[in-house]
């Protein structure tokens, strides 16, 4: 039996980072730039490939999104990605928008991060 996943309001944190870094500040922000620049790429990548209706090549991009959501405290957003991951590498993309908003959540609080 298959279980449907669905989109489930999830707020990014850095708590995870602070832990990592503890007092270490030069290593927390250089860990946030990795991840800016990394997330703008990998986003870029995840939407060319859906446009062009690639979702095998969007499911490697998605595979490595997921871990961003993880970093930043999103468990669902992960579990998701996961689940979307594995229906993208079928050919079904059908959970796009869903996966867009988390996608939109990330990018939004990326923005407000000094690196």
């Amino acid at each position: 039996m298959e279980v449907e996943m669905e989109y489930i309001e999830e707020f990014p944190n850095m708590d995870y980072v602070i832990h990592l870094g503890g007092t270490d500040f030069d290593f927390e922000k250089k860990f946030i730039a990795i991840l800016k620049k990394e997330f703008t790429w990998q986003l870029g990548n995840y939407l060319y490939h859906i446009k062009k209706d690639e979702p095998r090549a969007a499911a490697e991009v998605v595979h490595k999104i997921k871990f961003k959501f993880s970093i930043l405290g999103m468990n669902h957003a992960f579990a998701f990605s996961e689940y979307y991951e594995t229906r993208l590498h079928v050919g079904n993309s059908d959970l796009d928008e869903d996966f867009k908003k988390y996608l939109r959540k990330i990018n939004e609080f990326l923005k407000t991060l000094e690196d």
